[in-house]
C-alpha cells in the first residue's frame, strides 16, 4: 500500500507551479497560484553557497534571471535579492514555500543532481530538505524525489517517514550524453529503486511504458509521470501511470 496521503491523487501536479507569462516557474506566486487554483504542486531546489535550499531549477541563473553564474556560488541573501526575469520577484526558499503553502496542496519536492552525473553526493541538499519538512509539520502531503538514486537513499537514512520517490526517463536527451550508456541504462531502469526503498515512480510520459515501469505498478507502486502538456497526452500517460504533471494547459 502506498504511504502517499489521497491527496496525492485527488489533484494533478502543476510542474513547476501553475506558470505563465506572469508568473515564472518555481516563482512563489506560481506555486501559491497552483494551490489557490486546485492543484498539487511540483517544484525544484538548487542549493545556495551556505546550504540553503532553494527553489529553482537550473543550475546556473542565466535563462531564468538578468544574473549569470552557478545558482550553488551565491549564499541565501544574495540569491534572495535575484529578481526573476520580467518580473518583481525574487527567487524563493523551500521555507518560504512551505510557509506560505501550509498543506493546502500537496507538494513535490524534487532535489536537483548536485553530483551532475547521477552518482553519490555528500547528502548536505537532501538533510537540509528534510529537515525543512519536519520543521514546518508537513511530512503527510509533502514527497521528496530527485533523478539521482543516491539522493533518494539520503532522504531515507535522514527522514524515513517521508514518501521519497526516483525520477527517470530512457537517458536520451542530449544532455546526458557525457553519462556513460550502461550507467544510463540502469538508470532508465531503476536499477536502484528498491535498494532506495522508495515509494514511487516519476517517469517521462514519453517514454512510457517501460517493462519496468509496468512491473513496479503491478506491485501497486504508484508512477507518476512528467510532463503532460495537453489533455490529449494526459489521456495517453494515464493508460501507463496513476498521476500526471502538467504545463501549458489546465487540466
Amino acid at each position: 500500500m502506498s504511504r502517499l496521503s489521497k491527496e496525492f491523487w485527488a489533484k494533478p501536479f502543476a510542474h513547476r507551479g501553475l506558470h505563465d507569462a506572469s508568473r515564472p516557474e518555481n516563482s512563489l506566486s506560481a506555486i501559491i497560484a497552483a494551490a489557490e487554483q486546485g492543484y498539487a504542486i511540483e517544484l525544484d531546489v538548487q542549493p545556495s553557497s551556505d546550504g540553503e535550499a532553494m527553489v529553482f531549477h537550473d543550475y546556473t541563473l542565466d535563462r531564468m534571471t538578468n544574473a549569470v553564474g552557478r545558482t550553488d556560488a551565491l549564499s541565501t541573501a544574495e540569491l534572495s535579492q535575484i529578481k526573476l526575469k520580467d518580473v518583481d520577484e525574487m527567487i524563493p526558499t523551500l521555507e518560504a514555500v512551505l510557509e506560505h503553502i501550509s498543506g493546502r496542496a500537496p507538494i513535490l519536492i524534487e532535489i536537483k543532481d548536485q553530483s551532475e552525473a547521477f552518482t553519490r553526493t555528500n547528502g548536505t541538499l537532501e538533510r537540509r530538505v528534510c529537515d525543512l519538512v519536519r520543521a514546518a509539520g508537513k511530512i503527510e502531503t509533502c514527497a521528496i524525489m530527485s533523478f539521482n538514486p543516491f539522493s533518494a537513499d539520503h532522504v531515507r537514512q535522514h527522514l524515513p517517514q517521508i514518501a521519497r520517490g526516483v525520477v527517470s526517463y530512457d537517458y536520451e536527451h542530449p544532455h546526458d550524453a557525457g553519462v556513460d550508456p550502461a550507467y544510463r541504462k540502469d538508470l532508465a531502469e531503476l536499477k536502484w529503486f528498491e535498494e532506495t526503498e522508495a515509494d514511487f515512480v516519476s517517469y517521462g510520459a514519453l517514454s512510457l511504458p517501460t517493462e519496468r515501469t509496468q512491473m513496479l505498478r503491478e506491485r501497486g507502486v504508484p508512477v507518476f509521470c512528467w510532463t503532460i502538456r495537453s489533455a490529449k497526452q494526459a489521456e495517453a500517460a494515464l493508460k501507463h501511470c496513476d498521476q500526471i504533471t502538467f504545463e501549458g494547459y489546465t487540466p
